[in-house]
């Protein structure tokens, strides 16, 4: 009996392609967050949740921000090699992990959107 899956881990080249389709969309998600987070915080209208990123704004700002693009570019090069590198089965793995944060990242910018659509 064949297990049904979740139609964006598809076997093939349609699978494959969510791979950098959902990296890229983290990536860009990513520097979002990044980029809203510390125009809020600047200005006084948010607060960090996320202790560790908390920490790097109290530091400075610009290690935040670099932190930001650091792993968006991290996010895009892991993706990348799972895409061209990997086998099927980590490839569905990958995918599935993606979407969960991808899922996390679009709620966090919603967040942000729904605050600044009072500013």
């Amino acid at each position: 009996m064949h297990k049904k899956v979740l139609p964006i881990v598809k076997e093939g080249t349609m699978g494959k392609k969510n791979i950098m389709l959902f990296g890229i969309s983290i990536a860009f998600l990513n520097l979002f967050d990044g980029i809203v987070t510390n125009y809020g915080l600047m200005k006084k209208l948010i607060e960090e949740m996320n202790p560790i990123m908390n920490f790097l704004i109290s530091i400075n700002p610009a290690l935040f921000l670099g932190l930001k693009v650091g792993l968006s570019l991290l996010i895009l090069f892991v993706s990348y090699w799972v895409y061209t590198n990997s086998k099927a089965h980590f490839q569905k793995l990958y995918l599935l992990t993606l979407v969960g944060v991808f899922c996390l990242y679009f709620g966090i910018c919603g967040v942000h959107l729904y605050w600044l659509s009072f500013i």
